[in-house]
Parts: structure tokens; C-alpha cells; sequence
């Protein structure tokens, strides 16, 4: 408005100039000149609140979080009731760890500005961060009230404060209607993980398939796509989705250690290894890292780094039951049984339940001809799993040991009861042929040998009835 105001006079002026004498025309500029001035003094600009919020979502943005905090101070002292300043502050001292903190900010800018959606939605995952889950329901379920129109991060956050709080079928409720709102992959992954508490594979896949359908870029839903592939056996489909994600992301270590893991089992050993050299260099602190690389080294042979690889791993979780089975498994290829026992008998007190390091502590004690103590592991081992073959012929054989061929047989008819429905390995096949013949050798020579009874008849001499 100033500017046309002074476009207007300046042409005025210059029709002056032309048709006006001189001294007129000064009489005119010095008018003119006081005019403007008290124009300037009556209207001054009067700067808003918000006049630098631009400043501060620009800093923000860029993730110059110590210039935009220098810029908030100075909004603040200004005036306290600066709703975004608080809010910026409140996310930048969240990412900081600052929970409380934050959440001071956010309520400032609430009571600034109650009917802002934004302000209750942070207040309420800070206090879903901070462990009060039903608060956070309460806080949800206001800014549900208040929003416009339906907010998927809303329903989100209600699925994950259920999910806090064990109540999954509220949690399933809230996670579906979020996902039916978004393309986000974060209430599909939500979901997923529900479904997979409850076992149910084809729901969790399709929320999984889902999520990677609103955003084919999304790591987290196809690693988490390929693990659920690579749990029920079809590890063709679960490379291609770890593949997918490292195609996005090539250091993301997720992916790196299921895929390197497929292909170790395929004995493809050097491959694994240049794997799990890269996720070395992101986790070198990782014992399902060093416990990977030492059955790779295993397969190569490599006992004495296999060993080493393996020590590292249980020295890093040394409560795993995988790395000490695995170790018993190394030195028991290397003939020392006493080495294996030590941490077989680590692996039995970090997994009571867990059928194989009662097993393999049988074989070791065997070696080490404890031959009661390989059986009361042994027996342990198939309380835990009945129709396991290879507990089975390796029970059969410690019975036979021990004296007890009649066990021995029960165990064997059990295992073959088992070989006529389910494939077992070739070596337990022939070692219960073997052992069967053996038992049943020794049956027929002990049929066979004439008896010592004292009940043969005998002559009477003649004072004898």
C-alpha cells in the first residue's frame, strides 16, 4: 500500500514539474516530505509471533538442531507463549532422550493451543514412551475427539499402547483401522508381529505383503517378510526378499545375516564368510555374528578358528545355549570329550528343555566311558523328545553298553516305527541295522546255551525216596 501511495505522489510531482513554477513545486516536496514522515511515525509494523516460524521449520528440517534451539530461546524470551517454538523444542529434547522435558514443552504448547491435534498426538507418545501407557490411551483418545478427520497415527499409537498393555485383540482392533488409513508399513509391521504372537503365518504374511504394497522401499517389512519365509522352509522366497532389501540398503545387517545364514547352509562357506566380513564391520560385538562364522570354519574344517570364533561368542553371551552346543560339537570332532562336557553342561543350564545339549553331553560322557552318567543325559534327552532319531539310536546304543539289551530293544522298535514314516539320516538307518543284529545275535546265542540248572535228575540210592 506505502508503495502505490508514493507512486501516486511521485507522478503527482512530476505533473508538477512541468506545469508548475518553481517555487511552487519546493512548497510541494516540502509538503509532501511531512506527510510521508507522519505516515511513517502513526503506522509502524508490528511483527507477529509467528513472523520466523519459516526460520525455524527450515533449521528443523535441515537437522540443525543447535542453531534451531539458539533461534527457539530467542522466540521464547520473547514471548512465552510461542506454540511452535515449544513444539520444535519438545520433538528436539525427545530426540535427546529428553523425555520429560519434551513433554513439559508439549503441554506449554497445548495450553497455548488446546484444539491443535498435533500437540496432544506428542504429548501422548511421549508419555507412551515413558511407560504410561494408559495415560497415553486417554491422551490418543482426545486428540481422536478433536481431530477433523480420521488420523491414522492416532489409531497407531492406541494399537501400540494395547499391545503395552497385553490387551492384542483392542490392539488388532486399532492397528487394522490405522492400516486401512495409511500406506505406512509401521501398522502392517505392528500388526504382523500379532499375528505371528498367535501363530497365525497367512495373516502375518499378508500384513507383511501389505505394508511392502504402500511402500516397496521398506527394509524393515521385507526383512521381516523373509524371516517369516525362511521360518516356514521356503528359503528361496526369503532370499529374494532379503535381497530386496539389501538392494535398498547394502549395509543393512537384518538382511546380511539370514541371507549369509542360507547360503552357509548350502556349504557355500566363502560366500557366507565375505557376509557376515560385512556385517563385522556394523555389529563386531554380535555373538550370532562370531557364532555364524564359527560353523562356517567349522565346515571349512578350520577347527582351531572355529574354536576361536566360537569362544568369542560365548564369551559375548555366555547365557546362549547355541554357541556352548556348538563348541561341545567342535571338540567332540576333535576328540576332546572333556572340553566338550565343560560347555555341554553350560549349554543344559542355559536351556533345560532343550533336548540337544542333554544329547550331546550323552556322547561325551560316553567318551569319556561315564557310561551311567551318558545314560541318565540320555534319558533326560528323550523325555524331552520322544521320537527324535537320532536321540533315539544313540540311547539304543548307550543301553546296549550298559547291559540292558531289553531296553535297548524297546528303543530300537520305536526308532523303526519312526523310519517307516519319516526319512532319517542314512547313518541312523544303518547304525539301528547294525545295532538290531547285534542285539538280536546276542538273543539267539543266549537261546542257545545249555542251561546249568541242578534240577537234572540224578540216581537214588537205595536209602532215598
Amino acid at each position: 500500500m506505502r508503495k502505490a501511495f508514493r507512486e501516486r505522489v511521485s507522478s503527482r510531482i512530476s505533473f508538477v514539474h512541468r506545469t508548475r513554477p518553481v517555487r511552487f513545486r519546493r512548497k510541494l516536496q516540502h509538503s509532501v516530505r511531512l506527510h510521508l514522515g507522519a505516515l511513517l511515525i502513526t503506522a509502524p509494523d508490528i511483527a507477529a509471533i509467528e513472523s520466523r516460524n519459516w526460520l525455524l521449520h527450515r533449521h528443523y528440517t535441515r537437522h540443525e538442531y543447535n542453531a534451531c534451539k539458539l533461534l527457539i530461546e530467542q522466540e521464547l524470551s520473547k514471548s512465552d507463549g510461542h506454540e511452535y517454538a515449544n513444539y520444535l523444542k519438545g520433538l528436539i529434547l525427545r530426540k535427546e532422550g529428553k523425555i520429560q522435558d519434551s513433554l513439559d514443552c508439549f503441554q506449554t504448547a497445548y495450553n497455548v493451543n488446546s484444539t491443535n491435534v498435533d500437540n496432544v498426538k506428542q504429548i501422548a507418545k511421549s508419555l507412551l514412551i515413558m511407560g504410561s501407557h494408559q495415560r497415553a490411551i486417554d491422551a490418543y483418545i482426545e486428540a481422536e475427539k478433536i481431530s477433523v478427520l480420521p488420523d491414522w497415527e492416532i489409531y497407531n499409537g492406541l494399537g501400540e499402547a494395547h499391545v503395552k498393555l497385553n490387551q492384542l485383540q483392542e490392539a488388532k482392533k486399532y492397528l487394522k483401522r490405522s492400516a486401512e488409513l495409511t500406506k505406512n508399513e509401521l501398522p502392517n509391521l505392528a500388526l504382523a508381529k500379532l499375528y505371528l504372537l498367535d501363530d497365525m503365518i497367512p495373516e502375518a504374511r499378508t500384513a507383511y505383503t501389505a505394508a511392502l504394497n504402500g511402500n516397496s522401499e521398506s527394509i524393515d517389512a521385507a526383512t521381516e517378510l523373509g524371516l517369516l519365509y525362511l521360518r516356514i522352509g521356503d528359503t528361496q522366497r526369503a532370499f529374494q526378499q532379503f535381497g530386496a532389501a539389501l538392494a535398498h540398503s547394502s549395509n543393512c545387517v537384518n538382511a546380511i545375516l539370514p541371507m549369509a545364514y542360507i547360503m552357509q547352509n548350502h556349504r557355500e562357506y566363502d560366500v557366507a564368510l565375505s557376509k557376515y566380513k560385512v556385517a563385522a564391520q556394523t555389529i563386531p560385538e554380535s555373538s550370532v555374528l562370531w557364532n555364524n562364522i564359527g560353523m562356517c570354519l567349522y565346515g571349512k574344517q578350520k577347527y582351531v578358528a572355529a574354536i576361536s570364533s566360537l569362544k568369542r561368542a560365548h564369551y559375548l553371551c555366555p547365557l546362549s545355549c547355541i554357541p556352548s552346543c556348538n563348541l561341545g560339537i567342535v571338540f567332540l570332532t576333535t576328540g576332546q570329550p572333556a572340553s566338550a562336557a565343560v560347555y555341554l553342561c553350560a549349554a543344559v543350564s542355559a536351556e533345560p528343555k532343550n533336548p540337544t545339549p542333554y544329547l550331546l553331553l550323552g556322547l561325551a560322557l560316553k567318551r569319556l566311558d561315564d557310561l551311567e552318567g551318558a545314560e541318565r543325559s540320555l534319558t533326560k534327552a528323550h523325555a524331552l523328545a520322544p521320537q527324535d532319531p537320532l536321540i533315539l539310536i544313540n540311547y539304543a546304543v548307550v543301553l546296549d553298553a550298559r547291559g540292558k539289551q531289553a531296553n535297548a530293544t524297546e528303543i530300537l522298535i520305536a526308532l523303526n516305527d519312526i523310519m517307516a514314516v519319516v526319512d532319517v539320516d542314512t547313518q541312523v538307518s544303518q547304525m539301528a541295522k547294525k545295532l538290531s543284529k547285534k542285539l538280536h545275535h546276542e538273543e539267539t546265542k543266549a537261546n542257545q546255551e545249555p542251561s546249568t540248572d541242578n534240577s537234572e535228575e540224578r540216581q537214588l540210592s537205595a536209602d532215598e525216596v
